[in-house]
């Protein structure tokens, strides 16, 4: 018996039940310490009802299906298990649950024109990010005007060498933060790709997280972050006419 198709809104906890057809709209690795290959490769899956769900692969299956999976493509999707989220690192919030891959999944690119959209975001207000110190249960999407973006340096974790940027944003109201781009994420972004031609950037970044430090609140990127600038979606043609 064939999966049931089903929303991702409808989805419950089980194993094998349902099949979806949803839009990759993020991926990302999930890094572990002292390992070479990734804990998990992860993204986010938007339908066309406008819901988005976590995904997660597992390190055992990463080679079955990192070669199959591209980023904005649709796919039909079934054998997998839906189960609750743990509320910790979550990229998205419209869903309690979370999609794992299983060695059953399996995966194939749609071939119909759907009206799914290309990205969705979860934009937080700047003047609001005070709320969202050292919350983890969900990250923190933002965009703003780019203002100033600094250098790579290299920086000592408690895991270890690493290398980071800053980069400060302001909203239509001017009101700024600085978020911190760590490893990989420090070169989704440079002094010479932002600034390259005239008129202001509008950036979103995705995933991050809010912390304070010495007495301010600023963000910081996570292993899901991704940079998007001057994207043409309506929230950015909005903010740029203001």
């Amino acid at each position: 018996m064939a999966p049931q198709l089903a929303t991702i809104a409808k989805l419950t906890p089980s194993k094998g039940r349902y099949q979806i057809i949803a839009r990759a709209t993020r991926i990302w690795e999930v890094p572990e310490k002292d390992e070479e290959k990734p804990y998990s490769l992860d993204m986010v899956l938007l339908d066309q009802e406008g819901i988005q769900i976590q995904a997660t692969i597992p390190r055992r299956l990463i080679d079955t299906f990192a070669e199959t999976l591209k980023e904005g493509v649709i796919y039909k999707i079934q054998h997998f298990e839906v189960a609750a989220a743990t509320r910790s690192y979550c990229p998205v919030t419209s869903t309690n649950n979370i999609i794992k891959w299983t060695s059953f999944t399996s995966i194939v690119e749609d071939d119909q024109q759907r009206p799914i959209e290309k990205h969705k975001f979860e934009f937080h207000p700047i003047q609001n990010l005070a709320l969202r110190t050292n919350k983890l249960d969900y990250l923190i999407d933002i965009v703003g005007y780019l203002k100033v973006i600094e250098s790579k340096k290299n920086a000592t974790t408690s895991k270890g060498e690493t290398q980071l940027r800053h980069i400060y944003i302001e909203d239509e109201r001017k009101q700024g933060t600085r978020v911190t781009l760590w490893g990989h994420t420090s070169d989704l972004i440079d002094e010479t790709t932002a600034l390259d031609s005239a008129g202001e950037k509008v950036v979103i970044i995705t995933s991050t997280k809010v912390v304070g430090y010495k007495g301010k609140t600023q963000l910081q990127s996570t292993y899901a972050t991704k940079i998007y600038i001057n994207l043409d979606i309506p929230e950015l043609r909005i903010l740029k006419q203001r």
